[in-house]
C-alpha cells in the first residue's frame, strides 16, 4: 500500500472536524430550539390556567345590570285571587315609607298552592332600595304591603316598627351592580299587613 502524504490525512482530518463541529453546532442548536419550545409550551398552560375573567369568561356569572332578584315565600296560603295583584316593589330608601309609586315592581302570578315565587326587578339606578311585597287594588286607593325586606312580618306578628327604617336595603352599586338574594317572607293574607 503506497503512503499518503501526511498534507493528505492532515486535509481528511480538517474536513472531518469541520463536519464533527457543524453536526455539534446543529445539536447545540437544536437543543437550545427544544428548551424554546418547551419554555413557551409551559408558559402557555400556566397563562391559560389564570384567573382572568375578560378572556377566559367572556358571560361573567351573576344578577343583570341595574337589577335585583330574589325569592318570596309567604308564610300563609290565604291569597286574595280578584280585585287585584300582588306585587314585589323597590323604592328608593330616601322615599321610605312611600308617598307614591315604586321606581320598580313586577307582578307575582300566584299559581295554586305555590308559596314561592322568585323575581326581578329591573332599570333601577345606583343606591339603596327598600324592597317590599305588597297587594295592588284594581279599585285603586291604599295597597296593603305584606312585607319589608329585612323586617318580613315582623309588625304583624310582633307589633314592630321595624318596617319604618328596616335594617336592610338591596343595593344597585355605582357601577349599575345588580344584586341578587333579596329574599324575603311574606304575609299573603292582605289584613294582615305591616304598613
Amino acid at each position: 500500500m503506497p503512503c499518503r502524504p501526511a498534507k493528505l490525512y492532515l486535509s481528511q482530518y480538517q474536513n472531518l472536524t469541520k463536519k464533527l463541529n457543524k453536526e455539534n453546532d446543529l445539536k447545540r442548536l437544536y437543543s437550545v430550539a427544544m428548551r424554546v419550545v418547551i419554555v413557551l409550551a409551559v408558559a402557555s398552560f400556566i397563562y391559560s390556567c389564570s384567573d382572568d375573567d375578560t378572556t377566559n369568561n367572556p358571560n361573567p356569572t351573576g344578577p343583570d345590570a341595574k337589577s335585583i332578584n330574589g325569592t318570596v315565600a309567604f308564610v300563609d296560603n290565604s291569597f286574595v285571587t280578584s280585585g287585584g295583584v300582588y306585587l314585589i316593589s323597590a323604592y328608593p330608601s330616601s322615599g321610605w315609607p312611600p308617598t307614591g309609586g315604586p321606581a320598580a315592581y313586577d307582578t307575582i302570578s300566584i299559581s295554586g298552592s305555590t308559596l314561592s315565587y322568585n323575581y326581578k326587578l329591573v332599570d333601577l339606578n345606583p343606591g339603596d332600595y327598600v324592597v317590599s311585597v305588597g297587594f295592588r287594588k284594581t279599585s285603586g286607593g291604599q295597597s296593603p304591603i305584606m312585607s319589608v325586606y329585612g323586617c318580613d312580618t315582623a309588625r304583624f306578628a310582633s307589633g314592630s316598627t321595624c318596617f319604618l327604617n328596616p335594617p336592610k336595603k338591596a343595593t344597585i352599586g355605582s357601577e349599575n351592580q345588580g344584586v341578587e338574594g333579596i329574599n324575603m317572607l311574606s304575609w299573603a293574607d292582605t289584613t294582615k299587613k305591616v304598613y
